[in-house]
């Protein structure tokens, strides 16, 4: 699933509209090289990640959310009622480590800096 889109809707949604947007992701997906959540911690997004999340889930709005369901084909989305998705999320995301972008960046130059990027 191309999460290009998904995460360009995210941005436009608190950068235009001011929208409150909050990302929960796992430490592997934050440090992941494709991954959106440090551009969109830049955006003013609320980013976390945990060890593991149980359970993938997107909650758009009250009216609508979406389970994410992963198969070893293609990763697909199910309608689902928004309240129980947005009371797991709520729960996972106040146990999650909240992300810095500050730390990130020193994080990544301390690497490359390590292996002798520092010419």
């Amino acid at each position: 699933m191309d999460q290009k889109p998904l995460a360009e809707a995210l941005r436009l949604a608190r950068t235009e509209r001011g929208v409150k947007v909050y990302l929960l992701t796992t430490a592997s997906g934050l440090t992941h090289r494709a991954s959106y959540a440090p551009s969109l911690a830049l955006a003013g997004v609320v980013v976390r990640y945990a060890p593991e999340v149980s359970g993938e889930f997107v909650v758009v709005d009250r009216r609508l959310g979406l389970s994410v369901k992963r198969d070893y084909v293609a990763t697909t989305l199910h309608p689902e009622k928004p309240e129980p998705l947005v009371e797991r999320f709520y729960y996972a995301f106040l146990r999650a480590i909240p992300f810095s972008v500050e730390d990130w960046v020193h994080r990544m130059y301390l690497e490359e800096h390590m292996k002798g990027g520092n010419r």
